[in-house]
């Protein structure tokens, strides 16, 4: 399994850019109804609100249908078949956002920034129990009152969205890893005061000659682990080669699964190490975790896994085929 996979994020509203015209070399698209547009009477039975970033795990849905709400996110199939309750309240609450926003103004609207070359889109789409639908949806445009809609918005849904997401957590750490390790990105950058050492390490499996799976640097500072100097290694490994038991133990050792989605930062960042784990499993599983504060078992499992790495490079060194421009 190869990933890309960059930690668990979610836009939370006040984010998402509009754009004032000057800024993009053309504005193009349709502001729809406008002012012509009236509040529609019926309750609202159904919505959806899509935000695309550009990352994977900032494109997110929220939907909500037949009173049950779900969510997706992008990396995180875990999520699919999970649920949350919504009920009339929480209806009747975004139909008077709906309302406070003039949302009924938006219907129709479709706009895009061309010459934009990053950014981020939306779509939302609000049901009527007279089966009337009101939509919209926009690239680094929006419409007048979106950003008012939008934080709202998130401080009524993300509560169901987290919750979702804390019991696809345990559901996962209840599973545990049944699969074997395929693929990993590792990183441990250390700044200010916790020192000045840096490790990368992204290595995958693959049946691909050509296939360029191994990208190790180093820039051993303290001379823990390495001699101090810097190493890089990049270009081709063949997967007979390349040995994950040891890591597979560590994972099962250090109970690595309770680290899935974990992304805290220490109180004084910037003089502690900041470390990125994205580990991939035959079984298409994924475990993320990133920060610059420590989980638990993390300077155990700093030190084995270092450890280990030694002994895989002095395993590999003279086997694998660097790449040559």
């Amino acid at each position: 399994m190869i990933f890309s996979i960059f930690g668990c994020s979610r836009n939370k509203g006040n984010d998402v850019p509009g754009i004032k015209e000057s800024d993009a070399t053309e504005i193009k698209g349709s502001d729809g109804i406008g002012d012509k547009g009236s509040p529609n009477s019926s309750k609202l039975i159904g919505f959806s609100y899509s935000y695309i970033g550009s990352r994977i795990d900032e494109i997110y849905t929220y939907e909500i249908k037949d009173n049950t709400f779900t969510y997706e996110l992008g990396g995180h199939d875990e999520y699919a078949g999970m649920t949350a309750q919504a009920d009339e309240e929480l209806l009747g609450k975004l139909k008077d956002l709906y309302i406070e926003a003039e949302g009924y103004k938006w219907d129709g609207y479709s706009k895009y920034a061309t010459g934009v070359y990053d950014g981020s889109g939306f779509s939302v789409c609000f049901s009527f129990e007279d089966g009337q639908i009101c939509s919209a949806s926009g690239t680094n445009c929006v419409p007048k009152n979106f950003d008012l809609f939008s934080g709202r918005m998130e401080e009524l849904l993300s509560p169901l969205a987290d919750d979702i997401a804390l019991r696809a957590k345990q559901k996962m750490i209840d599973e545990g890893f049944p699969g074997k390790v395929d693929s990993i990105l590792v990183s441990f950058t250390q700044q200010g005061e916790s020192g000045d050492d840096e490790y990368f390490f992204s290595i995958h499996t693959t049946d691909h000659e050509l296939v360029n799976n191994l990208n190790i640097n180093i820039h051993s500072v303290s001379g823990e682990f390495f001699p101090v100097d810097d190493y890089k290694y990049f270009g081709h490994l063949d997967s007979k080669d390349i040995d994950f038991s040891e890591l597979d133990e560590l994972i099962e050792k250090y109970q690595l699964i309770t680290w899935y989605d974990y992304n805290v930062a220490a109180e004084d960042y910037s003089n502690a190490e900041w470390f990125q784990i994205e580990i991939g499993f035959d079984d298409d599983k994924h475990l993320s975790a990133m920060g610059t504060e420590k989980p638990e078992n993390y300077d155990a499992f700093r030190q084995d896994f270092l450890s280990y790495m030694v002994r895989f490079i002095d395993s590999i060194k003279d086997v694998y085929k660097p790449f040559n421009n």
